[in-house]
């Protein structure tokens, strides 16, 4: 028998020894100790850091590791949402060939103690029968008269001759803050500044008291409240 034969068959035993085939299963559970299916596991060496083996839970929470190779280990188990847990010393001797780590609970990270959701009115509120325009989302709110606001509601329109036309038409009634404009709408708005006027509401459908007059529809300003 050759020497090198000899060397080959002494190093057998420690070579075998070194690999062995022993098996590490646990399973993976929330707070409320229930399974989390496709969580994930993750076994490395604890000497050298490097990474042996990533397996997935299946939909009992279970997962397994074959062939494990003796030394130390850890796992790292996780889950979106979910703060990772680590597994230290698992050790791996040469004559294992299961090691059951039982349960490995991870629990919900990033926890809010209540979620605010803020959102903002649009310009014009369109309701069943009118429309209102918010003023204050207008920068000429702050200047100039009350014909650069109406000009922003999608049901008015001014010609020319700056006339307020409602719908097409100039057959609309006029309201100051609910009352009859009397006399010409237009006039009374082109007067009255833009940063005095809270909001505008154009009802679209009136009903039959303000007919003949406001069959095109009504204009009603308001007008801001002023505090002594």
């Amino acid at each position: 028998m050759s020497f090198l034969r000899i060397i080959k068959l002494l190093l057998v035993p420690f070579v075998v020894g070194n690999i062995v085939q022993a098996q590490i299963s646990a399973k993976i559970v929330d707070e409320q100790n229930l399974p989390l299916e496709c969580a994930t596991a993750v076994l490395y060496n604890q000497t050298t850091g490097k990474l042996n083996n990533g397996v997935v839970t299946n939909s009992f929470g279970e997962f397994e590791y074959k062939n494990t190779k003796i030394g130390t280990h850890y796992i790292e188990a996780s889950f979106i949402g979910y703060e990772t847990t680590t597994i230290k010393n698992i050790e791996i001797a040469r004559n294992a060939t299961k090691r059951q780590l039982g349960t490995i609970q991870i629990t919900l990270g990033n926890q809010l103690n209540q979620v605010v959701i803020t959102t903002e009115r649009t310009n014009v509120v369109n309701e069943i029968n009118r429309q209102i325009l918010d003023t204050g989302k207008f920068k000429n709110a702050q200047g100039g008269n009350g014909m650069n606001l109406i000009r922003n509601l999608p049901s008015v329109s001014i010609d020319g001759p700056c006339e307020i036309k409602l719908h097409g038409s100039t057959g609309f009634m006029g309201l100051l803050n609910g009352k009859p404009i009397q006399g010409d709408p237009t006039s009374l708005i082109g007067l009255l500044p833009a940063n005095a006027i809270d909001r505008v509401g154009v009802i679209t459908a009136p009903s039959a008291k303000y007919d003949p007059e406001g069959k095109a529809g009504i204009l009603n300003i308001i007008t801001k409240k002023r505090r002594c």
